[in-house]
């Protein structure tokens, strides 16, 4: 007895020695089940006329959401909800009627003077003054609040944050600009915390800014029912310099707004200003309801099944306008594509025996292209605990080549990996060089990058929660939400090779010992 009870201690050391041991080349083996072949099946479909680009709400984007849900039951995926694999969330799809400003006894113009973010309902803010309270920021460096009750009141604000002679940001310390610039929502949401009607902002900015936003200003735009996000929201209103300054006139005060940023610069100071005059305006909408769908399936962990590693993609697109399908095969064909296939690597390694210790949640979620809203859903109504998340891997895009690498495409652009967790970071580099060995272009990872591209993309609803995130993506071309982002211009091979990346960057994190952690401080 004691004989055979030794030859089973020594096989199971030695099985647990091997997968130890051996690690590596497993992961190198289910890696492989990633091929261009299926990679080319999938995103067939998926970007195919039929599915008729996919647009939030429509029947195309549902259809999808069928696709990928009937390809998660197939493969073997446990649903994270319901049998359906769906997460059903509200809609309301709104047409801005044209708003009216008036200030005193000018009305002013929209979209040549001002433009404003209706929020879904018909409403009209009325107010009696205007506070002008500097760059309407509250923090330890610089506070724009102390002393300042704004509740029921309408506040004019400086777009950015206050910089000194050099540059050199108040808040930062550095010239790198803090989320006070870099995040349009931050604003609003402290503004709203202290009980403000409206924020107008002033935007140095203000034309190019108008020809960015007014088709999104001018269309039908789909928004998460605000009761169920559970968030308030005012109206956000930007506004020219010229208006700001035609509005500070009515102060008496002779400051203007050039007057104000060299006060605040030289002083060091805070400075507001009471504008006595009557402020008015109105938003109209003509609204409906609408539902969209996110979809989810996983592999429950073996060791820390409480613990989640998320891979997700937005799944939806820009739909049909003037005749035209725009099908999104890159954008974000291919990274639905690229879930779909890490998910069966995933479960072909679990059915063999190598269940994650961690659990994985696939997730593709619709509504990216309407504002993240599918992801900012689920943020606010998570199937399972944030605080247990351990990571988003998004893939945002990961088909094509830009103009930058048009003579090397062996790359793929990495975003936020060290944003928030230093771990992260060095596991997706490590892989990196361990297996794929594409180059990791960090560009768009600067915080000074104009594209801004860390905020427009579902990795940043977790990123807000506190989640460590990577974002891979391969930058944009000439075919960037065009009707011409087609199938026959992807790249499997490289798509591949990407998703591979990621498949052995959530390998590691699901399988390591210890629990990634969120070890960088994050600038307010």
């Amino acid at each position: 007895m004691k004989k055979i009870f030794f030859v089973f201690c020594f096989i199971l050391f030695s099985v647990h020695f091997s997968f130890s041991q051996n690690a590596d080349s497993v992961a190198v083996r289910f890696s492989k089940i990633i091929t261009a072949e299926d990679a080319r099946k999938h995103l067939t479909i998926l970007a195919s006329d039929e599915y008729e680009g996919r647009e939030t709400g429509k029947e195309g984007q549902k259809k999808a959401a069928r696709y990928i849900a009937a390809d998660f039951k197939k493969i073997g995926l446990k649903a994270a909800t319901d049998s359906t694999y769906l997460q059903k969330f509200p809609l309301t799809l709104s047409m801005p009627m044209e708003p009216i400003l008036k200030i005193g006894n000018k009305e002013f113009k929209d979209l040549n003077d001002f433009y404003v973010f209706p929020f879904g309902k018909d409403r009209m803010v009325t107010a009696d003054k205007i506070i002008f309270l500097g760059y309407g920021i509250e923090d330890d460096k610089y506070n724009d609040y102390a002393n300042v009750d704004v509740t029921d009141k309408v506040i004019m604000v400086l777009g950015g944050e206050p910089i000194n002679s050099d540059s050199v940001s108040f808040i930062t310390g550095k010239k790198d600009f803090s989320d006070w610039t870099n995040n349009y929502r931050k604003k609003s949401e402290l503004a709203i915390s202290k009980g403000a009607l409206a924020l107008v902002v002033i935007n140095a900015n203000f034309e190019s800014n108008v020809q960015y936003l007014k088709n999104f200003l001018e269309t039908p735009s789909l928004k998460l029912n605000s009761s169920e996000v559970g968030k308030k929201r005012i109206p956000q209103v930007g506004i020219s310099i010229n208006t700001a300054n035609e509005i500070l006139a009515l102060s008496r005060s002779e400051m203007n707004v050039e007057e104000i940023r060299k006060k605040i610069r030289t002083t060091k100071k805070t400075f507001s200003l009471e504008i006595k005059s009557s402020f008015d305006l109105i938003l109209k909408t003509k609204e409906d309801a609408v539902t969209s769908e996110n979809v989810l399936g996983m592999i429950r962990g073996s060791e820390f099944p409480e613990e989640y590693v998320f891979v997700t993609a937005h799944y939806d697109h820009l739909g049909m306008h003037d005749g035209k399908i725009f099908n999104g095969a890159d954008d974000d064909g291919s990274g639905t594509t690229g879930v779909l296939e890490i998910a069966n690597a995933f479960e072909k390694a679990k059915e063999a025996g190598f269940t994650p210790k961690r659990s994985i949640v696939f997730m593709t979620v619709a509504g990216e292209e309407k504002g993240l809203l599918g992801s900012s859903y689920y943020t606010s109504h998570p199937v399972f605990s944030i605080e247990k998340t351990v990571c988003d891997l998004n893939i945002d895009m990961i088909g094509r080549g830009d103009e930058e690498h048009k003579n090397d495409s062996n790359f793929v652009y990495i975003i936020g990996s060290d944003k928030i967790s230093t771990d992260l970071h060095k596991i997706n580099e490590k892989a990196n060089a361990t297996y794929t060995k594409l180059k990791l272009d960090y560009k768009y990872n600067d915080p000074q990058d104009p594209n801004r591209f860390y905020y427009r993309s579902d990795h940043y609803n977790f990123a807000e929660k506190g989640v460590p995130i990577i974002f891979y993506f391969n930058g944009v071309h000439e075919d960037y939400h065009q009707e011409t982002d087609e199938v026959q211009k992807i790249n499997f091979p490289l798509l591949v090779k990407r998703a591979r990346l990621v498949f052995f960057t959530a390998w590691e994190v699901a399988n390591r010992k210890d629990r990634i952690v969120s070890d960088v401080k994050q600038d307010k």
